[in-house]
């Protein structure tokens, strides 16, 4: 982009919507403040679940800044606390486009205010409605398989300064006429904040800043601890489901009617078979991060192998380390790395695995083993068919762990990445 290129302009602020943002939305956003203050970000955001496509355009689709961390907290870390803070930051994320699928490509529109205009606004120089924004051209969310994460690259930084250890970079132009920098650009992927207790929508976004040209990015690719920053993002809405029911008889045709929408899991699905009897079928939800693997053999759980990297391969043995799969011949493991091997089982019988609703057909267990002289810690996950037919065993291996009892769900993830999904009933 030309750096005589400027944003757009505009000064007709749009408030939050009047319905979001309700009495509870503040403790849920504590409660996920302090999970996240005391995680380990990166694990923490490999455990986050994928955001659907319709969930990011429902209703207007604008999302607003909530929360923020740097993986170096001395970096930085806040948390709104109040609808009047929410309402006093200008910036907007809006999600717009038909969706096509769960996981269709989507238009993301940003804005920004102006530094010099909230410095006069907050000297009591002009009024709120006066502050100028920068409305940038809308870029393309594409969801990332690799990732599980919609991502998207924002080309609207400004050059705020210069330290010894690089130029720095913001959102946000310090005046009105400055223009972008034409080398950087802002990397942005989100995921969906999900547990039992949490009703709103939240997104929990990673960010790093990128050089724009491929060969300059592939070669200065900064991993580095603080690198990356944490957005949590909201809409401020509880999400909502629909609830079907079907009623009919041998005497007439089915009729469906649909209920009160009401504040539950996402995940949740009510139905009903008969006009007799009324059965909420219970969700099914992702452990919490820092909770214990093994733990889940306590539950009713179990495994889900995404389609849409399984397909073709499940059948065959697999190796799953630093979220890549790869056969055991081309694999390559870096000494003392985690990994997870399958082993499929009877090969008529494992491509249920795949089928929509594939715990109907599959009993999960799960086993610990510590380290000892002869092996790494490993925790392994055996399925059989409901008649005791083997179909399948995926034992991951921790060679740095002295005992299996002690594997967060958050490390677990960080092997498997999105091919696998673990799953308890609520």
């Amino acid at each position: 982009m030309p750096a005589s290129i400027h944003a757009q302009r505009e000064r007709q602020i749009q408030p939050p919507d009047e319905s979001a943002y309700g009495s509870k939305f503040f403790d849920q956003l504590r409660s996920i403040f302090g999970i996240f203050r005391d995680a380990d970000l990166r694990r923490a955001f490999q455990a986050a679940k994928p955001i659907q496509c319709s969930e990011l355009v429902v209703s207007k689709g604008e999302w607003r800044t909530v929360a923020f961390y740097n993986e170096d907290r001395s970096l930085g870390e806040w948390c709104r606390n109040s609808l009047e803070e929410v309402k006093a930051d200008l910036s907007v994320y809006t999600f717009k486009g038909p969706c096509r699928g769960d996981q269709g490509t989507i238009q993301v529109t940003t804005e920004f205010p102006v530094g010099a205009s909230i410095e006069a606004y907050n000297g009591g120089k002009i009024g709120l409605d006066q502050v100028d924004v920068n409305v940038n051209v809308p870029v393309s969310a594409v969801f990332d398989l690799s990732t599980q994460a919609y991502s998207f690259e924002l080309p609207y930084l400004f050059l705020v300064g210069r330290r010894s250890s690089g130029n720095v970079y913001s959102l946000v132009a310090p005046n009105l006429q400055d223009s972008y920098a034409t080398d950087v650009t802002s990397r942005w992927e989100c995921k969906a904040v999900k547990s039992n207790d949490v009703t709103y929508r939240f997104l929990i976004c990673r960010t790093a800043t990128a050089a724009r040209k491929t060969a300059v990015r592939n070669q200065n690719r900064d991993l580095s601890f603080g690198a990356s920053a944490y957005f949590i993002l909201s809409d401020g809405m509880e999400a909502q489901t629909s609830v079907n029911l079907s009623f009919g008889d041998a005497g007439h045709p089915a009729d469906n009617s649909q209920a009160t929408a009401s504040p539950v899991d996402s995940q949740t699905r009510p139905s009903a078979t008969s006009a007799e009897t009324v059965k909420l079928v219970g969700g099914w939800q992702i452990p919490d991060v820092r909770s214990k693997v093994v733990a889940v053999g306590k539950n009713e759980f179990r495994l889900r192998f995404s389609s849409q990297t399984w397909t073709g391969k499940i059948g065959s043995p697999e190796v799953l380390s630093d979220q890549k799969m790869s056969s055991p011949l081309s694999a390559k493991l870096q000494e003392g790395a985690d990994y997870c091997a399958w082993r499929p089982g009877a090969a008529n019988l494992v491509d249920r695995f795949l089928a929509n609703t594939p715990d109907a057909d599959v009993s999960y267990s799960v086993e610990a083993f510590d380290k000892n002289n002869q092996s790494a810690a490993s925790i392994v996950f055996d399925m059989k068919t409901r008649a005791g037919i083997g179909l399948g065993t995926l034992q991951c291996f921790f060679p740095r762990a002295e005992s299996a009892a002690n594997i967060d769900f958050d490390r677990w993830v960080s092997v498997v990445g999105g091919h696998l999904t673990l799953e308890i009933r609520r």
